[in-house]
């Protein structure tokens, strides 16, 4: 185990070193409260079945927030 961190350890800084010159882009993420739900003929799916579908996945998700949403991890190598 000790050598597979090790090895991985090489191959993330062995990137970092290759890509430290290059440019840094700033990038904007807009939150919606909309739908993009659309099937092949450009209708909205069924009310019922986004319904189902966000039940479903609220059943698989790791972990949710106090509003329902969605909980995600930065990895502890970013910066």
């Amino acid at each position: 185990m000790k050598e597979i961190r090790e090895s991985a350890e090489e191959i993330v800084d062995s990137f970092k070193e290759v890509t430290k010159d290059l440019p840094k882009e700033e990038e904007t993420y807009y939150g919606q409260d909309t739908l993009n739900v659309m099937r092949q003929d450009q209708s909205p799916s069924p009310k019922e079945e986004r319904e189902e579908f966000e039940r479903g996945f609220k059943k698989i998700m790791p972990e949710s927030d106090e509003d329902g949403n969605l909980k995600v991890e930065v990895g502890e190598w970013t910066e």
